[in-house]
């Protein structure tokens, strides 16, 4: 599954179609791509694992979440069949749209996903990892309630089996999962999560020391506040902390979009490289696509 830029240019028309498509429809969630490592049909997933992100672009950081999760350590707590979506929100609750266009980054997407699956059959212990089929979906919604419900109602045809979704969040998102601010329709705010963890789906944090977020033990403090009935005031619940799995960080987690797209701007393909997978990190240089932002307008 080699890439390269001609595949790229090749996948964009049909990328662009089908975000045109999905922007003048109703839905709030659809599937555009899907890459699957076998020949045969892939079966009806029972989990979900769901890595939701801007991809702009995708990064070693995103790539080590996934591995993470699709590791036999991770897998075993959950219900085969195993598929993984990589989800993309045209309206980010945080994010306004800036540099990689949609369509290039759906592209991005694939050549991750196809970076993805050769990393996983390639690694010295790949029989320790699953080999999901990955899709690449487009959502309207903004915040991960609405998301998980849109993708249960919209996404029932591909996912008739009703699985269960497993959110892969770094600490910083999860700090953001459990903020009152983005629930100002509801009181009390964390009430909007009822129906997200009565479905049953979990959320699989992974914690990495940053000067930002502090120190492993603070960012744990921070989900045992759950548990211990510290956000109830705002109608958290305690025994949600039962479905939030924590890990520590992989070697490649820390790795910000923000920095590679300062890479590839400076043409420091060495450290896009580096920050990168190889598909991706082609695309990247060969396409210039973080030469400019997506107004043509060059990047401040």
């Amino acid at each position: 599954m080699t890439t390269t830029k001609s595949s790229l240019r090749s996948i964009l028309p049909q990328l662009e179609t089908a975000l045109k498509s999905f922007q003048s429809s109703d839905f709030k969630f659809r599937i555009v791509r899907s890459i699957n490592p076998s020949s045969s049909n892939p079966p009806s997933p029972k989990t979900l694992f769901i890595l939701d992100s801007s991809f702009n672009p995708p990064s070693k950081a995103h790539l080590a979440l996934a591995r993470s999760a699709l590791h036999s350590s991770s897998t075993q707590q959950h219900q085969s069949p195993f598929r993984l979506l990589l989800l993309f929100s045209t309206h980010n609750a945080d994010k306004a749209p800036s540099a990689a266009s949609f369509p290039q980054r759906l592209a991005l997407m694939t050549i991750f996903a196809e970076d993805l699956l050769r990393d996983l059959q390639t690694v010295a212990n790949h029989k320790d990892y699953v080999l999901p089929a990955i899709d690449i979906g487009l959502t309207t919604a903004p915040y991960y309630t609405d998301k998980s419900l849109a993708i249960s109602k919209e996404g029932a045809e591909r996912y008739p089996d009703s699985p269960r979704h497993v959110h892969l969040l770094g600490f910083d998102t999860i700090t953001r999962f459990f903020a009152a601010k983005y629930y100002p329709n509801f009181d009390p705010p964390f009430s909007a999560l009822i129906p997200y963890f009565d479905e049953g789906h979990r959320l699989r944090v992974t914690l990495r020391p940053s000067d930002e977020y502090g120190t492993l033990e603070s960012q744990q403090e921070f989900i045992n506040s759950l548990a211990r009935g510290d956000m109830e005031s705002d109608g958290g619940k305690r025994e949600w902390a039962s479905q939030i799995e924590v890990v520590h960080a992989e070697e490649g987690v820390g790795v910000s979009s923000t920095r590679v797209r300062k890479a590839a701007k400076q043409q420091d393909w060495d450290e896009v490289q580096q920050l990168c997978t190889e598909g991706v990190a082609q695309a990247v240089r060969e396409d210039t696509i973080y030469e400019s932002d997506d107004k043509g307008a060059k990047m401040a």
